[in-house]
């Protein structure tokens, strides 16, 4: 069955109104299997093992591991990203602050800070964008229609303000932004979270990259 945002609506009421405590646990220990070995990778004695009962009671609650999948993708998106990641970072987007600098630069802190609190969720969601092409268009529609239309006109503002070059297409200065950001938080958290990074000193920096490019003009003439 194709995965839909409307199915992940319907099995977000279950996660938020699990049958029993055995069932919330179930939920509970997939989310941490999941986010560390991927679908393919959990097996479903692991995600049994994990939940503290047996593969014939995960059964009960959910008769194959896709069925546990969509339920813990459907509290992933609907119970953290959408209301919590998305709604933040739009109302900052939003906002405008009194230069780009501060604007860029406070917006890429706070979804790092916001990130960095639960980084297997972080895990959870690269995984399934990876693992599943259904799920991968769901979460961009939503980013497209709360994300990327709210950028476009944040930085047509900052063209029109003249802090940034208005010769630019902003789709590609948009994309460009995310990718940078995202690049920097999954480094971070996932990469290489043991590597001495300041997170405050490396913001700063990725500002200036991404403002003031890297290639020495005066060299180049």
């Amino acid at each position: 069955m194709k995965l839909t945002l409307k199915l992940l609506q319907s099995e977000f009421e279950s996660y938020q109104n699990p049958q029993s405590e055995k069932e919330k646990e179930i939920v509970s220990a997939a989310e941490e299997i999941f986010a560390e070995l991927g679908f393919s990778g959990a097996t479903t004695a692991e995600l049994a093992k994990k939940a503290g009962t047996t593969e014939r009671t995960l059964f009960k609650y959910f008769p194959t591991k896709n069925s546990l999948y969509k339920r813990v993708l459907a509290g992933l998106l609907l119970s953290t990203i959408l209301p919590n990641h998305m709604s933040d970072l739009k109302d900052r987007i939003q906002s405008q602050n009194p230069n780009f600098k501060k604007w860029y630069i406070s917006i890429l802190k706070a979804r790092y800070e916001s990130v960095a609190k639960e980084p297997k969720k972080l895990k959870l969601l690269v995984g399934a964008i990876l693992f599943s092409k259904d799920f991968a268009e769901i979460f961009g529609q939503l980013w497209k229609t709360n994300l990327y239309d709210t950028s476009l006109e944040a930085y047509r503002y900052f063209q029109a303000k003249g802090e940034i070059r208005k010769d630019l297409d902003p789709n590609q200065i948009v994309r460009a932004s995310f990718s940078l950001g995202a690049s920097f938080i999954i480094t971070k958290l996932l990469l290489a979270p043991k590597f001495p990074i300041d997170v405050d000193t490396e913001i700063e920096s990725l500002f200036e990259i991404f403002f003031q490019g890297i290639s020495n003009l005066k060299q180049l003439d």
